[in-house]
This record gives C-alpha cells, structure tokens and sequence, in this order.
C-alpha cells in the first residue's frame, strides 16, 4: 500500500483554506497540515473594518467553523515558520520543532508596509491587516478622538469610515493626487471623493509626509500627528498607516525558492523548487501579482490540487475591481481609457447630484472596459457586454 502523502500548507488566509480544500478533493487519503501564525479560527479579511465597531463580531467572520476542518479531515496547527529546507522536504518552526512534508504550498500572504518616515515607529502609530490589529485599534478607537489615516486605499478607507462613524475626527492623507488613482479616472476620483467629504472626513490628495510629530522630540514619545512636505502640521491622537504590504517571504532565506518582490512561480503555482507551491498574495505566477480575494481563492485550489498530484492551472484573466465603502459602490474592468489610440471612443455620463458615474471605453466600436461610481446596477450587464460591438448594450 503506497504511503500516503503529507501535504503541508503554511497560511491560513483565503489561499491556505483553498488549498487545503483542493489538495483534499484531489486526494481523499493525504495527511493535510494546515499552519496558522494566527489563534484564531482563519476569517474574511475583506470584512475585518466590521470589529473596529463592533469587537464582539469577530468570531462571525470565519469563513468555515470547527467542523468544516473535521469534516475535511484538515489538521490545523499554529506556529511560525522560520525556515524552508527543501533537501530534507521540512520546514522549521519558531519553537524549534519541525514538520516533514512530500509537498509544500506557500500561502504566507502579507503584511502592512510601513514606510521609513521619521517617527512612524512612535507610540500611537498602528496598522491593520490582521484580526489582532483589529481587536486592539478598536480599543484605541474608542478612548480617542480624533484619527489621522495615511494611506487612501480600500483598507485605509474603510478604516476611515468606520472611525467616522464613532464620532472621531478623520482625516485621510493620499500621497498620490487623487483617491484610488489606479482605479479610476480624475472625474471619476474626484467624485468618489466628493462622497468622502460629504460624510465629514477630510481628505488630503497629493500630501507628502516628511514626519510624525510626537509631544516631544523624543523618539519614545506617543504620535500627535504629521508634517507635510508643504509646512503643515496636522494634529490626532491616533496614527493609523494604510499605504500598502509587502509579502511574507523572509523565512525563505537560503531556501533556493526564487523571488522577486514575491515568490515566483508557474501557472500551475509551483515555484522553482519541485513539490513546492504558493498562492496569493505572496505569489507571483508568470509575472502578474493581483492582490485580490477572488485570485488568491482560485490560486489556491490550483497549488492545493496540484500538490496532491492534481494537474490544475490557474487562468490568468483579471478580475473586476468592485469595492463598496462610504455608503456608495465602485465598479471597474478593463481599459479605463485614460490613453488615446486608433479606434478609442468613449460613452460618459455624471449625475453629480445623485453622485452616479460611468463611463464606457470603446476600442473599434468593442467594449473594453467601464468605470461605476454609486450606480453599479448595470455590472452584469456591461461585465457580458466586454469584447462585443455597441450594439449589445443597445436595449439590454
């Protein structure tokens, strides 16, 4: 009787889940370890702003409970891997112990970048990604008084809301000039941020921060606010840093798995390496890094399969950019026609009163991409409509 294989999955994110649960539906007998760094049960990071109002809710935003895991027959343990050793097929543990493995599968994910700015290592300066974060910056939240967010990304802006919404003075600082400048067009932008504002938050675009102030100069002392290249200085009791992650990769260190800013690998999600895969956010297959739900689930079923002897790839199509924050929704595929050429047209209409966008992007009479700002009741529609003529669109 063949051995069975020992598949071990390090992450216990939307990638770690799914590839458990493909490795499993490829192979009904593999011993399945799933590695979490975290205690809790693994959760619906999209909805992690929720437990800044409400703590108590943390747990209904698991995405399987205890069950699904016996069921599934998926061992999960928590630890921290501090090292990779392909030749002996092991990885190694924070607490000196070490699992063995037949196939391996990355699922580390990210963690908040935190630039190098004077003072960003103050008391008071906070970031969020993890439900730890969550737990304690609603905490903070409700002793203070006032917050300063940098950062203007999906993560920041909800975070913004939701401290809106205890009553605490908010303010949003956005290097880049517009609110999700690589999202949508100027007009586009500046009416979502519009919406921003209409909620009372303040927005500031195109700020750079040169420093975190504190009551004093001294290094120890708790944030107060921020500098602004512009000679500004603005003041709050809480500091939340939002601007982006990086990959959870430093335990790879002489592992021989090629990197990049993430971890390489195939179509099928494995790396250099053979036997080893990885998915999601630490994962870059042919290239491309997505930095989306949807793509680290379907990323991680493909390495989970593949693991188990599967023969899986993962379809290297872009998915839409949907967002739905500060009570209106955001909806975007494809070309933003923010570039001329042969054949470009556009369709655009603005309804500034009900705060309605869209704006359709036509390359030789062929949808190729729209913009939604609040309205987003036509997305099927124009989601089915990509790649044909306008004429589609006439009487759908």
């Amino acid at each position: 009787m063949a051995e069975k294989q020992r598949i071990v999955i390090v992450g216990s994110s939307i990638a770690g889940v799914s590839a458990a649960e493909g490795a499993r539906k490829q192979d009904a007998e593999a011993d399945i370890l799933l590695l979490s760094q975290e205690p809790f049960l693994p959760y619906y990071r999209l909805r992690i702003c929720e437990v800044l109002d409400h703590p108590e809710t943390a747990p209904q935003l698991t995405l399987h409970p205890p069950e699904w895991y016996d069921d599934l027959r998926l061992r999960r343990l928590q630890g921290t891997v501090t090292g990779v050793e392909p030749a002996a097929s092991r990885v190694r543990l924070a607490d000196g112990t070490c699992q063995e493995y037949s196939s391996l599968v990355i699922c580390t994910g990210s963690q908040s970048f935190v630039p190098p700015i004077p003072g960003i290592q103050r008391p008071g300066v906070h970031t969020l990604w993890l439900m730890q974060n969550a737990l304690e910056l609603a905490k903070v939240i409700a002793r203070s008084r006032s917050i300063i967010v940098i950062g203007g990304g999906l993560l920041g802006l909800e975070a913004a809301y939701h401290a809106r919404r205890a009553g605490l003075q908010t303010t949003i600082i956005e290097k880049a000039p517009l609110l999700l400048a690589n999202q949508l067009d100027e007009a586009g932008s500046a009416l979502f941020c519009r919406r921003v504002q209409s909620l009372g938050i303040r927005v500031e675009t195109g700020a750079d921060i040169l420093a975190v102030t504190g009551r004093d100069d001294a290094p120890e002392s708790p944030a107060r606010g921020v500098r602004l290249a512009d000679g500004r200085c603005l003041e709050a009791d809480m500091i939340l840093v939002s601007i982006g992650v990086k990959a959870n990769m430093g335990f790879l260190e002489g592992s021989g798995i090629r990197t990049e800013r993430r971890i390489l690998t195939d179509t099928c999600m494995q790396t250099n390496v053979p036997g080893i895969y990885a998915a999601g956010d630490v994962a870059q297959p042919d290239g491309y890094w997505f930095g989306l739900w949807p793509v680290s689930r379907q990323q991680g079923l493909v390495a989970g399969s593949n693991a188990a002897g599967g023969k899986a790839e993962f379809a290297m199509n872009i998915p839409p950019y949907m967002i739905n924050t500060m009570e209106t929704r955001v909806a975007v595929q494809g070309d933003k026609g923010l570039s001329e050429a042969p054949g470009y047209s556009l369709d655009i209409s603005l309804d500034e009163e009900r705060g309605h966008y869209r704006k359709l992007v036509y390359r030789n009479g062929i949808l190729s991409g729209f913009m939604l700002v609040g309205d987003t009741s036509e997305f099927v529609k124009l989601q089915q409509a990509m790649g044909k003529p306008t004429a589609s669109l006439v009487g759908a």
